[in-house]
């Protein structure tokens, strides 16, 4: 695993700038294997959305600052 620097800057900061560590985040923390466990609702048609996307989509969305 390689350490990702951490630095302090003068310049403007945006939403994605963390994107990286939180990608790592849940990486190792292996979320996506626990989120595949669990008993999710599936959607009925051939062009549903994987549940485990969805909520992933969710955090990130949060994580980020997204309003509704």
């Amino acid at each position: 695993m390689v350490n990702l620097p951490i630095e302090y800057s003068d310049k403007p900061v945006t939403p994605f700038g963390g994107m990286a560590l939180l990608k790592r985040f849940i990486d190792q923390t292996g979320i996506r294997d626990h989120l595949a466990t669990l008993d999710l609702p599936e959607g009925g048609s051939n062009r549903a959305y994987d549940p485990v996307h969805i909520i992933e989509s969710f955090w990130l969305g949060i994580w980020t600052g997204a309003s509704r």
